[in-house]
């Protein structure tokens, strides 16, 4: 069964940081009635135009030749993945969180220099599985890339589940307890690593608090390619876990630039 994407445009209404490396912005999309069902935590893509645009041209799927159209090849958008952090139907607004960085980052860029009233694509699927299962204790280990995803997760437990959340952040200034909010009751652990792109602890640290949480039920994992690397062959191979019981996404990997082929989906 093909499942149904809806695609439309959103403008910027405001952006703010809310840590030195955490920016916020809350884009206007008139016809966000569609995302209606949509939950949190699950994926969009964002199509940034060319460097200077302030408007974007949707490609349009010729199912002929199986090619994304433009009119003006020039104006051909970057699409990136992001996940919405909230979705307000009455005010028709999506709010998207950025970890930025320096680096030729096309959608740090964006979100750093874009102005009110700037234009983006959107597209996302309007009917979702449920992202995680139904159980009562759960381990999230990411770093900054993921935390949208993960406290639109957390947000969604019940009061009588337990969720520990390993974050790993640029600074300590990044710590943002705020983000994480639940009826569950939560434990954060922040580790700090102001290089990420030379490695990190993150695996490790998780690792242990996997064992000393004695085997939870349900194991979320997005950050750095060689951490989730690491964390699912000790979940799959050490503890003979199934893919039922973790799920585990690169969002970025050292050396390789955002639209170099990368293995993303481990499990």
């Amino acid at each position: 069964m093909q499942m149904l994407v809806h695609r439309t445009t959103v403008s910027l209404v405001s952006k703010n940081y809310i840590t030195p490396n955490y920016l916020r912005l809350v884009l206007k999309c008139e016809d966000i009635e569609h995302y209606s069902d949509v939950p949190l935590g699950v994926n969009n893509k964002l199509f940034i135009p060319p460097q200077g645009h302030t408007t974007v041209e949707m490609p349009v799927f010729n199912a002929e030749t199986k090619v994304w159209e433009l009119e003006n090849e020039e104006n051909r958008p970057s699409v990136r993945t992001y996940t919405h952090r909230f979705i307000d139907l009455n005010k028709k607004e999506l709010t998207v969180d950025f970890a930025v960085h320096d680096g030729d980052s096309i959608a740090c860029n964006w979100a750093r220099d874009s102005k009110a009233g700037a234009q983006i694509g959107l597209a996302m699927k309007l009917k979702h599985r449920d992202v995680l299962p139904d159980v009562k204790n759960f381990l999230f280990v990411t770093d900054m890339t993921g935390i949208p995803v993960v406290a639109a997760l957390v947000e969604t437990l019940p009061e009588d589940a337990n969720a520990t959340i390993i974050t790993e952040v640029l600074t300590a200034d990044d710590i943002l307890d705020e983000h994480f909010t639940s009826k569950a009751k939560i434990t954060t652990e922040w580790v700090i690593n102001p290089t990420p792109e030379k490695g990190s602890q993150l695996a490790k640290i998780a690792k242990h608090a996997w064992q000393k949480l004695d085997s939870p039920n349900f194991t979320h994992i997005t950050a750095e390619y060689s951490t989730v690397r690491t964390l699912r062959d000790f979940l799959r191979k050490e503890q003979s876990l199934t893919s039922s019981e973790f799920y585990a996404c690169a969002y970025w990997q050292i050396d390789k630039k955002e639209d170099e082929e990368r293995e993303k989906r481990l499990d």
